[in-house]
This record gives structure tokens, sequence and C-alpha cells, in this order.
């Protein structure tokens, strides 16, 4: 019964990644057939070897500065990570350890601005960048996606400190540790787990963004990938296979994020079931 049991929960288990992952499958497939065979009545789930093309790959890399994106996009996620991650933290620990009413009503006003879309902000967020200099520069693009980013990632690392003992920080401040050390030594690497998630989240939100680099950044060669994409739908065509084939390239980088994340997120998780 117990193994007839597991091998249903696997073959659901199956199922659901296989529903999961049938986007990106066809969207590779898309890239290496014509495109009339993929818009055709009835297009193949399993790709013809003699249709397959490596052509589209090719052609996108020669005709458009595809790695450029990608390396713009890279180093703006990099930049906002590294933003969101340092004042997340200090304020996340903030808002866990000090419980006074100024704390509690600057944690309301973070919660509250995350509920503001981003297209409601990129106007204020072009007329101050236009004042200060800071349009067509991948620094603005990391100001702004850390402002959206930081209230939401606030919140989610206080729900991490909150789970760590005071105690643990007053022992170390026995053994000569000052709070700022107590901090770095010894709640920062107890909450690695929590700050792997808060990168993911983070990596998500940048990587994905359209809205301000489609607004703060008009020339072609400082284009986030996003916005890349776009220049593969024209007005009465549409380049499937290119597009699709720069689509699948763009998810490279952050399958590598998500590699190098995934050992932090599956200790959480065993933690966590442990504790429980």
């Amino acid at each position: 019964m117990a193994d007839r049991r597991r091998l249903i929960l696997l073959l659901l288990a199956l199922a659901a990644m296989g529903f999961a992952l049938f986007p990106i499958y066809w969207m590779v497939l898309t890239s290496v057939l014509p495109t009339s065979l993929m818009l055709s009545r009835s297009p193949p789930v399993l790709p013809p070897l003699s249709a397959m093309s490596w052509d589209a790959y090719a052609t996108v890399l020669l005709r458009k500065p595809l790695l450029t994106w990608i390396a713009n996009s890279t180093l703006v996620m990099l930049g906002t990570l590294a933003v969101t991650l340092v004042a997340s933290a200090m304020a996340g620990y903030s808002l866990s350890r000090y419980r006074t009413a100024a704390q509690r009503a600057m944690g309301m006003g973070l919660l509250l601005s995350k509920m503001l879309p981003g297209a409601l902000v990129v106007i204020p967020f072009f007329i101050l960048f236009s004042t200060v200099g800071l349009i067509e520069t991948r620094f603005g693009l990391v100001l702004a996606n850390s402002a959206v980013a930081v209230p939401f990632a606030t919140w989610l690392l206080k729900g991490f400190f909150d789970a760590i003992p005071r105690e643990l920080e007053e022992a170390a401040w026995l053994d000569g540790a000052s709070e700022l050390g107590a901090f770095r030594h010894v709640v920062l690497p107890l909450s690695r787990p929590g700050i792997a998630a808060c990168a993911a989240y983070v990596a998500i939100v940048t990587w994905s963004d359209l809205v301000f680099a489609r607004t703060l950044m008009s020339k072609p060669e400082h284009w986030l990938v996003t916005v890349g994409l776009q220049s593969f739908t024209g007005e009465y065509l549409v380049e499937w296979s290119s597009l699709m084939a720069a689509a699948t390239l763009s998810v490279l980088p952050m399958l590598v994020v998500f590699v190098l994340l995934e050992p932090f997120l599956v200790k959480g998780m065993t933690q966590g079931a442990m504790a429980n």
C-alpha cells in the first residue's frame, strides 16, 4: 500500500513537472522548427529530426546585439541584488528586533508602498532621473528596481529574522561582539536560506522588468533583454523562430542563478522540516 501511494505521488509530481516545463519545451521546439510547421493546424509535439534547424540561433546572434542585451540585464540584476539585499537585510533586522511605534509605522509604509504598481511610479522616476542625469544609465535602472523590490524583500527577511532566537545575539554580545558584529556573524549566517529566497525573488523581478527598462532606456545598445525581445515583433510580422531562439538564450542566465541558489533553498526547506 505504501509503495502504491509513493508511485501515485511520483506520477503526480512528474505530471506537475511536465505541465510546468511544457511552455519551455514548446519555446525551444518553436526555435528549431520552421514557423510554417509550428503554425499549422496540427503542429508536432515531437520534433521531426529532418525539419530541425539551428539557423534561428545563428540569425539572432548575428543580426541582433542579443549578447549585449543579456549582459545589460545581468549587470542590472547583479546591481539590484547587491543594493536590495543590503538594504532589506538591515531594514528587516531593524523591524524584527526593535518594536517601537516608529518602526511599526515604517514597516506599514514599506508594505503599503509595495501595493503601488510599477506603472504608477515610472513617471516620477523618469522626471527625477531626467533631472539628475540618470536616464540611459544602468545605475538608474538599479535604483528603480531596488525601490520596487526592497519593500517586499524587507518583510520577507523580517520573517526569517523573527525565527532566530534573540539569545544567540546576546551570547555573542557577552563574548565581546558588537551589535553589528552579532548581526554579521550570527544572524546573517543563520538566515542564508531566507537571503537565498529573497535573492531569487529579486532576480526574477529585475530580469523580467519591462516598464522601467522601456521607459528609462531608449538606445538599442542600452536595452535590457526584455526590451530587445520586443524588437522581434513587427507591425505585420512576428519572427517566431528568432523570437523563441532569443527567449531560450535569455533564460540561461536565470538558470545559472537558480543553480547557485538551489543548495541554500533546499537547506532552508530541510531545516524547516527538521524544526517541525
